[in-house]
């Protein structure tokens, strides 16, 4: 279950003041929630001063890749299918019960009680523990249906969001796809000889990668995750760290941030010195338009190829493969676009002081705009939440604050602007501004903060490999 639907559950049990807060502003990370409870108003001011030092427990991944042995290999994929066995069978029942309108069962002991039943042959393969962590993890994945459920009649989803019950671990031809769940208790990590040892099967597995939460000081290793990864033909552990983070609330500048096609990201910073000048950072879109582009056309061919009736059936599994590696690919790269993006914009927003983000999710677009670009690569929600979690690591609080309406008023005088050619809009007091810009320094005030008199731009290209910056001279929006 994600930290979102955790915060969907627990928004039962809160004073009708938070939630009534968190309505228009809604918190994305530990840091944002953590000041909410403390009272804090992030459309408030800041304050100065020194901050007392805080903490918040988060859970972190750590993910290695696994050098297995055409033995071991076997292994893991007996065990996974055994447990994706499990997963699709308490799923079918449940899914069952649910469309039946019997309720809902979330609850993992209901699983377990079949141990010794219909489950009995993939409990002896498993063992009690791994079991037992498997039907944890079942329950996690119905309690986040439920907590789904419940925002969607709040209102609190957008209407294109369709809310569905936990499916099956299947591909496209109907396949199981495997995954080993191992209990926190169940294995152990060797730094030195670099092997992952699995305590109720007895088998060590050598691995690659560095642990960047796990060998922190204070940190408890969780559940650990092997998958099989089909596009590039290999195993992945990914390990659940619980950790501790440090930081210090307020004290610093806001800043608003807006999400797009064209410029990826704009973000506008209140004056970070006496004469009311801000900072603005521009990232393009350029790079996931180019990768959309590219896919598309070798896909296309691809299917052109399967229409063909006369191609054999050997050829046709073929082809299927290739495409659906395409699309793997495609997406991997847009989530290292997005990653390295998020991780060098908080890092520069901890150069300028900026202590809290203010996140505009573009909801106008992806519900009246499906095309392409918006559901195929420029997925704003998997954005916001990279965002996020680069902000939660380096202590800054993220809020996601109502857009609708900023790319249509002036963030200056706030009357309605006209959209110009070549991303400017056109105030009718007689000034033109970048439309990015403009919408940004919008959520901005929505926000709280204050909105600079003029901006000096950086811009830059995101890739999937780094961030390159781009020359562009001092600039004025208004």
């Amino acid at each position: 279950m994600s930290r979102g639907d955790n915060a969907v559950i627990a928004d039962a049990v809160r004073g009708p003041q938070l939630r009534a807060l968190e309505r228009e502003v809604a918190p994305l990370n530990a840091w944002a929630r953590l000041l909410l409870e403390q009272g804090g108003d992030p459309r408030c001011g800041g304050g100065s001063g020194a901050q007392a030092l805080q903490r918040v427990q988060v859970v972190r991944t750590d993910t290695l890749r696994l050098l297995t042995t055409p033995e071991i290999d076997d292994f893991l994929r007996r065990v996974g299918d055994a447990t994706a066995k499990l997963i699709n069978m308490e799923n079918y029942r449940r899914r069952r019960r649910f469309f039946e309108g019997r309720g809902i069962d979330c609850s993992w002991q209901s699983a377990w009680a079949r141990r010794f039943a219909e489950y009995f042959e993939i409990y002896k393969l498993l063992g009690s523990r791994n079991f037992h962590e498997a039907c944890r993890l079942i329950e996690e994945q119905w309690r986040s249906f439920v907590g789904l459920l419940r925002a969607a009649k709040e209102g609190k989803l957008e209407p294109w969001q369709k809310v569905r019950p936990p499916g099956y671990r299947k591909d496209r031809d109907g396949q199981r796809v495997p995954i080993v769940v191992v209990r926190f208790d169940n294995y152990r990590i060797d730094l030195e000889r670099r092997v992952l040892r699995l305590g109720y099967w007895n088998i060590e597995v050598p691995f690659k990668g560095k642990l960047r939460w796990l060998t922190r000081p204070g940190a408890k290793q969780g559940r650990l995750i092997i998958t099989y990864d089909p596009a590039k033909k290999r195993w992945y552990a990914r390990v659940s760290v619980e950790v501790v983070l440090e930081g210090r609330l307020g004290g610093g500048l806001k800043a608003g941030v807006d999400l797009g096609r064209e410029r990826l990201i704009a973000l506008v910073t209140e004056p970070v010195n006496s004469s009311g000048e801000g900072v603005a950072l521009l990232y393009r879109g350029g790079p996931l338009k180019s990768d959309y582009f590219y896919f598309e056309k070798k896909i296309a061919k691809i299917d052109k190829m399967l229409s063909d009736p006369k191609s054999e059936e050997m050829d046709r599994a073929v082809l299927k493969e290739v495409r659906r590696r395409l699309y793997e690919k495609r997406g991997k790269r847009r989530d290292q676009v997005f990653a390295n993006a998020a991780a060098h914009l908080v890092r520069l927003c901890l150069g300028l002081g900026v202590a809290v983000l203010l996140l505009g999710y573009p909801r106008g677009i992806a519900r009246d705009k499906p095309g392409k670009g918006n559901s195929n690569m420029w997925s704003y929600r998997r954005l916001e939440q990279r965002i996020a979690v680069a902000a939660e690591n380096h202590g800054i609080p993220a809020f996601e604050i109502p857009e609708d309406g900023t790319s249509k008023k002036c963030a200056r005088h706030g009357c309605e602007v006209v959209r110009k050619p070549r991303g400017l809009v056109r105030c009718p007091h007689g000034h033109v501004m970048h439309a990015d810009l403009n919408a940004a320094m919008n959520i901005l005030a929505r926000g709280g903060g204050r909105v600079p008199q003029r901006v000096r731009v950086l811009s830059f290209i995101p890739t999937a490999s780094r961030v390159v910056a781009v020359n562009v001279k001092s600039s004025n929006p208004a």
